[in-house]
């Protein structure tokens, strides 16, 4: 039955129209019409016809016309199935051919096909469909017919499909398997839907003429199992390589993972012997989930069990595990040297995929265990000393001013037996924000323009044996805190020419303990012996520190009219800046962030070792000045014609600068740089550097307090 999903008027007929005449028509020459039927292959005699087929029309015409028909015989080789079909350029038919045809993106929809092309004919006199390519209406490029199958889509360059035997003969076919792209000039698909296949190719090039492929002469395509195939041999850039090939092979097709034996690998190890290893069973639990148990057995007692997963949702995660357990005994059992220990090994890993959660992603990569060098099967295995596993969450959304990070890491070293833990690891920043920015229209002061960036870090870490990882003790090992930084700064105009840009940076801190450190003197063997006592004082303390820096910069335009020959004009660029910043001295007595070693008579930190540190000692603050300079020649054009003049760089950078050490009590000027560069060629560029000392220096070749020009009259 054939059903039309377009309401098209052929001739200005309605086709409900057309559709009653033509089976009106039908009805009476199918006496006649079907006595003979050419088979869709020379080889296929078509047996089974169904004795009694009973044809309903169901359109727009009056229900009186399914009443005439109610009685009436159907021929037995009329398309006993139901046809759903459209196009949107025309249908034709014609009713001496008995023959439908469909022009423009046709789809054509049957029990167990879909065809897309843009010409089709179907016969309901030979009960078969036929579809080839055609050019389209610029005629360049060419229109294939798209066949799909269950769930395999075919491209073809022509196709005849028989509705009563299910066979096709389809022609220059190219289809996507699971490993690649098989290709075929003939192919004849049989009632069971496999494929018989004359001078196929197998290739993973993706074109449709491929750059290389194996060649195969004959071939048989089982769906979702495999490609059976006769003699094959290479062919690259079409040329065959019959040196390279097989008498029969099978390529695998398969869609769903399938469960059965895993074949074991033997050999000979010269510690334990010969073996039998990786020999197990592999599980395909479903689409998302596999497993596999693996067993070793050695001549000399040592055996080993490995199990393994691998998980995958689409869209949403993804993972392995593999655990694996090991006795290894080596060196014969009856002698003295005979040795047996264990190993084990945890390797996993998760990932969440991006699109599950756009704004978080969360990911776990585990890899540790204990004396696994000893199942070392490379020479990486043998060197890799140090295992690492991490977890970590990331969260960001776009649009929002915050971010965050969690993780938490682990690394054994199997070397020394160290191990280092860091739970957690966490991370949160803030993007820059101006919170007195005008909202309205309008120039923001400089107040309007004060912005800050905020970000927060807290870590727990600890170091320790991996033999006294879990004793009591272990806890008043770790080291933690929480640093936070805020820089603060803004930007506006000095004078409406000098750019002003001051900011201010704050570091703090936080702990939950800290050094303070004793001058102790101990008497032994009538000696005194001056030590230190290094106390842990557990209590939550707030340290900070701060630095300031007050930049200023312009530009200063010169230009120098010449207008000799083709030189019309130099123009030079100066660039100066001047900076001032300041920290404070974070060792004095009122930050009560330092003590005094009387021992040693200098000062020390009592946050010294801790993981982020404390505030930094030393007084710091300089005034520094810089000045780029930039040349340029404006040329005119050889073409007297032509009114646009050239520039031409004679000197990209000049740069010189210096700056002055507020806190040094002497020599505090520091070397006078230079540095430029140019291009003297197209392809050739110069650059060039230079640092002069303003001071005097002594016989050792150590700076003193005096100035070349108090001292030599020149400048450096």
């Amino acid at each position: 039955m054939i059903q039309n999903k377009n309401n098209i008027l052929i001739a200005n007929i309605p086709v409900f129209f057309v559709k009653y005449v033509f089976t009106i028509l039908f009805l009476l020459s199918v006496s006649y019409s079907f006595s003979q039927q050419d088979s869709l292959f020379q080889d296929d005699t078509i047996k089974n016809i169904l004795s009694k087929e009973t044809l309903s029309i169901k359109d727009s015409v009056s229900e009186n016309i399914e009443d005439t028909l109610k009685n009436d015989v159907i021929s037995s080789d009329a398309v006993d199935q139901v046809i759903d079909y459209a196009c949107n350029d025309s249908i034709l038919f014609s009713f001496t051919e008995e023959k439908m045809f469909l022009y423009g993106s046709g789809d054509i929809t049957a029990k167990d096909m879909d065809l897309k092309s843009s010409y089709v004919e179907i016969s309901t006199k030979g009960s078969y469909l036929y579809s080839k390519t055609v050019s389209d209406s610029s005629g360049k490029s060419e229109i294939k017919p798209i066949l799909k199958q269950d769930d395999e889509t075919f491209s073809v360059s022509s196709i005849k499909y028989n509705f009563r035997t299910k066979k096709a003969l389809v022609k220059n076919v190219k289809t996507e398997m699971e490993q690649g792209f098989l290709h075929s000039n003939v192919a004849k698909m049989q009632t069971n839907k496999e494929f018989h296949i004359k001078d196929g190719k197998f290739t993973t090039c993706d074109l449709d003429h491929p750059h290389f492929y194996i060649e195969l002469t004959k071939a048989k395509k089982i769906p979702d199992k495999h490609v059976i195939s006769g003699p094959m041999y290479f062919v690259i850039a079409d040329i065959p390589l019959y040196i390279i090939g097989l008498p029969f092979g099978i390529l695998p097709n398969q869609k769903h993972n399938s469960s059965g034996l895993i074949i074991p690998e033997y050999g000979e190890e010269r510690e334990r012997g010969f073996f039998l290893r990786n020999g197990g069973y592999f599980w395909a639990v479903n689409d998302y989930i596999n497993a596999a148990v693996l067993g070793d057995i050695y001549s000399r007692g040592s055996w080993g069990v490995t199990v393994k997963s691998n998980f995958k949702k689409l869209y949403k995660y993804s993972g392995s595990l593999e655990m694996k357990y090991n006795l290894i005994r080596t060196g014969e059992e009856i002698l003295i040297d005979s040795k047996k220990t264990s190993s084990f090994s945890i390797v996993g890993s998760f990932q969440q995929d991006a699109k599950a959660n756009p704004n978080g992603t969360f990911s776990t990569s585990l890899n540790f265990g204990q004396n696994f060098q000893l199942d070392a099967r490379n020479i990486n295995d043998l060197t890799d000393n140090t295992k690492s596993s991490n977890i970590s969450y990331r969260w960001s959304k776009p649009g929002s001013i915050f971010n965050f990070s969690a993780n938490i890491r682990g690394t054994q070293n199997t070397k020394n037996h160290s191990v280092n833990i860091l739970l957690p690891d966490l991370s949160f920043n803030v993007k820059r924000q101006m919170p007195f920015k005008r909202l309205g229209v309008g120039t923001n002061k400089w107040y309007q323009k004060i912005g800050y960036t905020f970000s927060v870090k807290a870590k727990n870490s600890l170091t320790t044996g991996d033999s006294t990882l879990f004793q009591k003790d272990v806890l008043y090992k770790m080291k933690n805190g929480l640093q936070y930084n805020l820089p603060v700064s803004t930007s506006f105009s000095l004078l409406n020419y000098i750019n002003v840009s001051p900011s201010l940076k704050i570091t703090g801190r936080a702990y939950t303990n800290y050094i303070r450190q004793n001058n102790i003197v101990l008497i032994e063997n009538n000696e005194i012996i001056s030590a230190i006592k290094k106390d842990t004082i557990y209590k939550t303390t707030f340290p900070f520190d701060f630095s300031f820096s007050f930049p200023m910069s312009t530009k200063i335009y010169g230009i120098f009219n010449i207008n000799k020959g083709r030189v019309q004009a130099i123009r030079h660029v100066m660039s100066p800046s001047l900076s001032f910043n300041y920290r404070p001295d974070f060792s004095r007595e009122f930050w009560g962030y330092y003590g005094f070693d009387n021992i040693d008579s200098s000062y020390y930190s009592y946050y010294k070792g801790n993981i982020f540190n404390g505030p930094p000692s030393g007084e710091s603050g300089a005034i520094s000045f810089s000045l780029g300079n930039n040349f340029e020649m404006k040329l005119k054009s050889k073409n007297d014609t032509v009114s646009e003049s050239k520039k031409v760089k004679l000197l990209d950078n000049l740069n010189m600068g210096v700056s002055y050490n507020l806190a040094a009590d002497s020599v505090n000027f520091s070397n006078l740089s230079i540095r430029g560069n140019t291009r003297l060629l197209k392809n050739f560029s110069l650059t060039f550097s230079a640092d002069f000392d303003p001071y005097v220096r002594d016989s050792a070749g150590l700076k003193i307090n005096t100035f070349e020009w108090t001292e030599n009259h020149r400048i450096v």
